[in-house]
């Protein structure tokens, strides 16, 4: 009995010790990550870290002013994107990787003085967007298309659309866009320039027809957006008296001009409506929510889908969020349009942009971000919507501000990944072909003036076939999402 009681206690304590073994301790491995001239890693840092087997690290690369990132070199075979700034990295193995930047074609200029303040905030509003980025997204790369404004089709430019020349910059304007990796473009059809009492109307008609071609030709997917000509301002020489309009007649009018589009121009995207309260400030009429939704509602039932045109709508990201809030669930509507401009400060208005994407593809509908670019002004300078329009965007003209617009540019195209994106265009064509220099330009022109020189210079670099130190970054970026 003894010896059977020792044998007990024996396993008892074989089974005890057993079960004291000590957890085999997690694989560990070292990331050493360093920087080339010009740039910096703030996430995770320079330096050497270490993390357990199988942890998925998020890298993030910041040029400095007069650089741009280039790609990350050494053990990448588990960086998911080494041709983009914003990736992550598997850890597997002791991993030690560079960060390469060179210099931009050109060194931006110093930034003058009272725009620096502006600057930093830029910079600062950004900064906080790419965290937020980087805590949804994977990393991997989307199929979006990529695409900029047809600005030589602009309805804005009125009656110089039909001049003698204009056909020939535009496809002038349509190879270089395709030499430099766009694949589609945005056609702005400004309302009344087919309503069939309006002058010329037919030959307008008969012009974006033409546009068409020219871009199908190419392959370029189109996506054509409507909304109120910006007569009365700097930007259209189109005077319209828009006081012989009520709401009602306003809205019949760009509906009936939205079906023709349909029938007769046949874009791959058709957007029915973007920016209501841009409407209403270019009109000076009322259009609450509900009318806006019961327009894009009648429009739908009446349009012609039957080239499988794409059709949708949405608002600024800047805007009243009621005006989008009934699109989401809106039967037949199949894509939520953005327009995106402002950030505001922390980036709210880019955050609105990132929820909204994701709202509209969790209700089944693609996302399209139909204009965007990199407004210049602070949030104290937004109290009214966009602020002072004029003034702001006379400041995109300047060179200094092309590492922020480029910086900008690879936040969007993050985001489109992010979220999927069907098409996603940036707005200043003009500024991918030439900028101005700020201390050789005057500083007290109007508009026009400012327009009318940034206008001439990029036509000259179209013309010799040049890009701006924008438009070779775009390039160098379309090339390496090809590649990748």
């Amino acid at each position: 009995m003894k010896t059977l009681s020792t044998f007990v206690i024996a396993v008892a304590l074989i089974v005890g010790l057993a079960g004291c073994t000590a957890e085999p301790t997690p694989t560990q491995y070292t990331l050493t990550i360093s920087s080339t001239e010009g740039g910096e890693v703030p996430t995770p840092g320079d330096g050497t870290s270490t993390y357990e087997k199988g942890t998925e690290i998020i890298l993030l690369a910041l040029p400095h002013t007069g650089y741009r990132f280039v790609n990350w070199t050494g053990d990448v075979g588990t960086v998911a994107n080494v041709n983009s700034a914003s990736t992550t990295i598997t850890m597997n193995d002791d991993y030690s990787i560079t960060a390469n930047f060179v210099t931009t074609p050109e060194s931006a200029p110093p930034i003058p003085g009272q725009y620096q303040a502006i600057y930093d905030e830029l910079k600062a509003e950004m900064a906080h967007f790419e965290v937020t980025i980087n805590e949804t997204w994977n990393h991997s790369l989307g199929q979006t298309i990529i695409a900029t404004e047809l600005a030589y089709a602009n309805g804005n430019i009125g009656e110089g659309l039909l001049s003698a020349n204009i056909m020939n910059y535009n496809r002038m304007l349509l190879d270089s866009l395709q030499a430099m990796g766009v694949k589609g473009v945005v056609l702005a059809i400004k309302f009344p320039l087919l309503k069939p009492d309006f002058p010329r109307s037919s030959e307008y008609l008969q012009f974006f027809k033409n546009i068409m071609v020219e871009c199908h030709q190419r392959s370029l997917k189109v996506l054509v957006e409507c909304g109120a000509i910006f007569a009365g301002t700097p930007y259209s020489p189109i005077e319209i008296d828009w006081s012989n309009y009520t709401t009602e007649t306003f809205l019949q009018g760009l509906e009936d001009q939205l079906l023709l589009i349909a029938e007769e121009i046949k874009p791959d995207y058709l957007t029915l409506a973007n920016e209501p309260q841009t409407q209403e400030a270019l009109t000076k009429l009322t259009i609450t929510p509900a009318v806006w939704s019961d327009f894009i509602a009648s429009t739908l039932q009446n349009i012609d889908r039957s080239g499988g045109l794409l059709v949708g709508a949405g608002t600024g990201t800047w805007e009243n969020p009621n005006y989008i809030n009934e699109l989401f669930n809106m039967p037949d509507l199949d894509y939520i349009d953005l327009h995106i401009y402002p950030m505001n400060r922390n980036a709210i208005y880019l955050d609105r942009a990132l929820n909204y994407a994701i709202e509209a593809r969790a209700a089944g509908k693609h996302v399209t971000v139909s204009e965007s670019w990199l407004w210049k002004a602070t949030p104290a300078e937004l109290s009214n919507f966009v602020g002072d329009t004029e003034k702001i965007m006379n400041r995109d003209v300047y060179s200094f501000w092309y590492p922020l617009d480029e910086r900008f540019i690879q936040d969007i195209m993050n985001l489109a990944d992010a979220t999927d994106m069907d098409f996603v265009s940036f707005f200043w064509t003009r500024n991918l072909l030439s900028y101005l220099d700020y201390d050789s330009t005057p500083h007290n022109l109007t508009t026009a003036e400012y327009n009318r020189l940034i206008n001439q210079a990029s036509l000259a670099n179209l013309q010799k076939g040049e890009l701006s130190p924008l438009g070779q970054y775009l390039q160098q970026a379309l090339n390496s999402r090809t590649n990748s």
